[in-house]
């Protein structure tokens, strides 16, 4: 039986998965491997080159094709040129970001340090991924442990995220070296997270050595990054990074507490260790200033941020009558908090060296639990870094453990407010499919909204207290669908595809489930009646939809948008490709030729909708 409002009762409190990382805004910009010639690159075989697009088509193996340009790093090896690439520059502790292209059972690999390897693999369909799937963390190799042992270590990715051969992935890593000293290995080197088109696949892995077919055999704390070339054809953009040598040092430093928030003469001063609240005489209302010198290890762009841990949760309650706090650099202020939200954030540009620094922040209202200050910096080569005390106590309350909603042996159906393209969609209902294939839908518009494979839904804001948002999330490997209706009746053949829905025209009848308990939703557009039903392939890679529709009076002019978006490019085996390489729509044999069209710069694949004594059946599948 499904279960919808039992869901309820049966959600358990679960891990997403997820690392708690800053938000982009809150991050510093990255640096760019420029893809117009191999030259941020060692000089290498000729399998590698610098192409303007690369296609690969999903049911060839080992099949990819190239188009001539710059932005796309290419590898097709073949005999006598099967080369890796390894980067001109070195690195040690490093974040790096990039985009994946591979075709049918193609392989290789990314070896931090040229020594650490994640693995890039075609695993679209995996059901029990092993280390040597993309998105492993590779093992290591010894012909000493003898014979079936040879092999060890090795980190499978937490679930498959991966996507369709053909399709461009996004792969992310945070990677931080080992350490040495007194000529002696310290710290193992750890890759900290991976993740795969969004998905968290590794966290803090520790590897113990290089692993196999590692370009080098020692371990040192740097080396270039390699990418791996004698295995099969691999396509790359978008290559940026973040190497991280140095720290902000505060030194020396002192305090001045005060009583209330009156800052005229303090209560107590001295020499301190760390920033934090922990000077202050009545932790419930009181004011403190700290001085000292913030020294830059090299110049260029530093981003601060001050949170306050006394800013309620609820925007109704926030305000200067709270607190709030002022970070001053060389006697110019950098940091306002004005106590609007609980983390404030700005940027200073520092020369190399030492800057006297100012910091003073108040809590003005006892009934607001909490009293810890935090001080984050992020800087040329200088990782995200505290500079406030890690190991003195607050009082926050942690954040709620997430509340994650997964089918068992059943399909699952519940409604929640859910974010499409930044819209809160307040008529969301969500399904999730043993099989691991789930999708959102708007019932206000007879829309699809994601689909996704892995996990199923996170519903925290919704659960736990009021929530900021009150939505749930998709969880696992996600697309983003285009979100506007799926049907309606065009006046001209370039007539504007609607928006939204006409609601004078549209009602919603709910929806009814089928004997294996999958729903089908059921609306009028106009006079035409619609069931919609949307299930997942039985291999547990794609999603169909099938629509039938019944009309009474003819209906010219219908059409189903089945996908838009910048390009739609129809496939040598009839099927198209949508967006950026994001996902594949096939199309069953026999029906209405569909029409592809130009609009504003993006393109609309479109059925034509054909009645035959008043009634029409109109499908497609996603696959991804």
């Amino acid at each position: 039986m499904t279960r919808h409002l039992s869901v309820l009762l049966a959600a358990t409190l679960a891990s997403t998965g997820r690392a708690q990382t800053p938000t982009a805004s809150r991050a510093l910009p990255t640096q760019s491997v420029s893809l117009t010639a191999l030259n941020a690159f060692r000089p290498t075989s000729a399998n590698w080159r610098i192409a303007g697009a690369a296609t690969a088509d999903r049911r060839i193996p080992l099949a990819m094709a190239e188009e001539p340009g710059t932005g796309v790093l290419l590898n097709t090896p073949a005999a006598g040129a099967r080369g890796s690439l390894f980067t001109a520059w070195e690195h040690g502790d490093l974040d790096l970001s990039l985009d994946v292209m591979m075709p049918k059972e193609s392989n290789s690999g990314i070896y931090l340090m040229g020594r650490y390897e994640v693995q890039l693999l075609d695993s679209w369909g995996v059901k029990a991924p092993t280390f040597a799937d993309l998105g492993g963390v590779y093992q290591r190799w010894d012909d000493a442990r003898g014979p079936g042992r040879e092999g060890f270590e090795g980190t499978p990715p937490r679930q498959n995220a991966s996507r369709a051969p053909g399709l461009w992935q996004h792969l992310e890593i945070s990677f931080r070296a080992p350490t040495f000293a007194g000529g002696r290995k310290v710290t193992n080197a750890r890759f900290v997270v991976v993740k795969l088109n969004g998905v968290v696949v590794q966290e803090n892995v520790d590897v113990t050595g290089p692993t196999r077919a590692a370009a080098f055999s020692d371990e040192v704390p740097a080396g270039p990054l390699m990418i791996q070339g004698d295995h099969g054809p691999v396509a790359f953009r978008n290559i940026q990074y973040k190497r991280y040598t140095d720290s902000v040092k505060l030194a020396p430093l002192r305090y001045r507490a005060f009583e209330g928030v009156s800052m005229n003469s303090p209560v107590s001063e001295g020499n301190a260790i760390a920033i934090s609240s922990g000077p202050a005489r009545d932790p419930e209302k009181f004011a403190l200033s700290y001085d000292g010198t913030i020294s830059a290890p090299r110049a260029g762009l530093y981003r601060f941020e001050l949170s306050l841990g006394w800013i309620g949760d609820d925007p109704e309650t926030r305000g200067p009558s709270v607190g709030g706090g002022t970070l001053t650099i060389d006697g110019k202020p950098v940091v306002l908090h004005s106590g609007a939200e609980r983390s404030a954030f700005a940027d200073a540009n520092l020369g190399s060296g030492p800057h006297p620094f100012q910091l003073t922040f108040y809590k003005n209202r006892p009934e607001f639990s909490g009293q810890k200050v935090e001080l984050w910096v992020e800087g040329p080569e200088v990782a995200r870094q505290a500079l406030h005390a890690l190991n003195l106590p607050g009082t926050v309350r942690p954040p709620p453990g997430p509340i994650v909603v997964e089918p068992g042996l059943d399909p699952v159906v519940l409604r929640s407010f859910l974010f499409h393209r930044g819209t809160k969609r307040v008529t969301a209902v969500s399904v999730a499919d043993p099989l691991g294939v789930h999708f959102s839908y708007d019932l206000a518009q007879g829309t699809l909204l994601h689909a996704w494979r892995g996990p199923f839904l996170e519903t925290t804001q919704m659960w736990h207290s009021r929530g900021d948002d009150q939505t749930a999330e998709p969880l696992g490997s996600t697309i983003v669908l285009s979100g506007t209706p799926a049907l309606a009746v065009l006046a001209a053949a370039d007539a504007a595809w609607p928006d939204s829905v006409d609601q004078s025209q549209f009602r919603r009848d709910g929806y009814q489930l089928d004997p294996t308990g999958h729903p089908t939703f059921l609306y009028h557009i106009g006079g035409v009646a619609v069931k919609d039903g949307i299930r997942p392939g039985p291999d547990g890679l794609s999603l169909r939809r099938e629509l039938h529709l019944r009309s009474p009076a003819a209906t010219a002019g219908l059409y189903l948008q089945v996908a838009e978006d910048v390009r739609v490019t129809r496939q040598t085996d009839g099927s198209y490709v949508v967006g950026d390489r994001a996902f594949y729509v096939t199309l069953p044999a026999g029906g209405e030729p569909p029409v592809v069209r130009q609009r504003n710069g993006r393109e609309e694949l479109l059925i034509p909708v054909r009645f035959e004594r008043g009634e029409a059946t109109v499908a497609y599948t996603i696959v991804w």
